[in-house]
């Protein structure tokens, strides 16, 4: 504890520097250093994201349990829709990050051209395809729209916005490889305040301003991420990043395939996850609402806390590129040890608060006693896997910015496939544990991707991939 307190108070040093946007160099001098001039914008970023999910989830509760049950359903699909944008984001950040290393500006100038032209492409395809089935894909996933006042309207324009969610992802991804995590936080920033702001304005009233209710939650949700896209494209036009452009575009057609490579497996590596949140929402619904809103709000909870852990991970990727593409790959290890340390110890403590203050925390956002209780028990048990998710949120990005996409694939596919979605349903619904059994389900299944991943990092193969 002492040393990572004495780690942390080094980090608080570059914590200004790094927020400014104060460039330091990221593959010699301190590790420390390296990693808080990128991981305090990211967590500073992720942190955002958990007020902005806490105070959403407030508001929604506010308009009842039908548009709670409505807007978890949308969110989950969102989540799984854009999965083309993770991917993007990165083939993004891990091209950049390798090019940043070799210190190759036309390149990365080169591979941010084709990210942007790719992420518009689907932006258009998927956000529009989405809008057009929106009622049927809402029913299909198991809520009716038309229960819902302005449902089919909500869904629709919410659907729509896909596309910028598209954009600011992947565009995000190429600010974070070349190590502007500054700017990458700045863009979510504007977007989720923004959102808040609009949100409690446009659902409840204010002034000559009627109250839209459900509808006011799709406006702000529209308007604050075309503010977060316009706030890039202004970041490009005026030249305030290190990635320049306007290098003289021409077809590459190796490039274009890498990219495509490494998005497809980044797609199909974030798909898994996210398809089987959807296929675990369609077994926690057999248990009825009062199951599926504390699922949900728990969800929602946990995952507020563990998002600087990612910040953390996040940074830990880019390091690790940009010191394979400086040549240093033992560096590289050291850091990601480091940062793994420093992740490890933090969610520990998260884990001890939860088992302490989870009942607490969860009446903020329900009074049915029913959903409590399902939210606190969901909060108790996954939080028993945070001493290994530390790790598993470190090396995964650091395997993917080695250009190990593949195998961390493979991972996720027999993490979520082969063990925790058919042990959820043989505990949750053959054995009749229900939630109880769900919940030990995934934290087994969290356990074992921890340990493979442990193992697969500590072999070093990583460190001679080329890309």
């Amino acid at each position: 504890m002492r040393k990572f307190l004495h780690i942390l108070k080094e980090g608080a040093v570059f914590a200004y520097g790094a927020v400014a946007g104060k460039k330091v160099e990221l593959t010699s001098g301190s590790i420390n250093r390296s990693i808080f001039s990128l991981a305090i914008p990211m967590v500073m970023e992720l942190v955002m994201e958990s007020v902005f999910v806490s105070v959403n989830l407030l508001i929604i509760a506010k308009l009842g349990d039908k548009v709670l049950g409505l807007v978890g359903i949308t969110d989950n699909y969102i989540n799984f829709a854009y999965a083309i944008a993770v991917g993007l984001g990165i083939a993004a950040a891990t091209l950049i990050a390798r090019r940043a290393g070799e210190k190759d500006k036309e390149g990365m100038g080169r591979t941010a051209q084709y990210i942007i032209l790719l992420s518009l492409f689907f932006a258009v395809l998927i956000g529009g395809i989405s809008c057009y089935f929106s009622a049927e894909i809402v029913d299909f996933l198991g809520v009716n729209a038309n229960a819902v006042a302005d449902g089919i309207s909500f869904s629709r324009l919410v659907f729509l916005s896909i596309g910028l969610v598209i954009l600011r992802l992947s565009v995000n991804g190429l600010f974070r490889g070349a190590g502007d995590a500054d700017i990458a936080m700045k863009s979510l920033w504007i977007c989720h305040i923004s959102n808040i702001i609009f949100a409690v304005i446009l659902v409840f009233g204010l002034g000559f301003i009627p109250a839209f209710g459900l509808m006011g939650l799709a406006y702000a949700t529209v308007l604050s991420r075309l503010l977060g896209v316009l706030y890039q494209a202004f970041i490009f036009l005026s030249g305030k990043t290190s990635i320049s452009i306007r290098v003289p575009f021409q077809l590459d057609v190796p490039l274009l395939q890498k990219i495509l490579k490494i998005a497809f497996g980044g797609l199909v590596q974030y798909i898994i996850p996210t398809s089987s949140w959807l296929i675990m929402v369609k077994i926690i619904s057999t248990f009825g609402t009062t199951a599926l809103a504390g699922y949900i709000i728990a969800q929602r909870i946990a995952s507020v806390a563990t998002m600087p852990a990612w910040g953390i991970g996040n940074a830990a990727g880019v390091l690790t590129g940009q010191n394979l593409g400086a040549g240093e790959p033992e560096r590289a290890e050291k850091t990601v040890w480091r940062a793994g340390t420093i992740n490890m110890t933090y969610l520990v403590i998260v884990a001890l608060f939860w088992q302490i203050a989870a009942e607490y925390v969860v009446k903020f956002f329900t009074t049915e006693p029913d959903v409590a209780r399902y939210a606190v028990q969901y909060i108790h048990v996954v939080s028993m896997a945070y001493l290994l998710l530390g790790f598993t949120m470190v090396i995964s990005r650091a395997l993917n910015a080695a250009g190990n996409i593949l195998q961390v694939t493979l991972l996720y596919l027999v993490m979520f496939y082969v063990i925790q979605l058919p042990l959820a349903y043989l505990l949750g619904v053959r054995f009749q544990w229900e939630l109880r059994g769900i919940f030990t389900a995934i934290v087994s299944s969290e356990i074992v991707l921890a340990v493979l991943f442990l193992m697969i990092f500590r072999n070093g193969k990583w460190k001679t991939i080329k890309i």
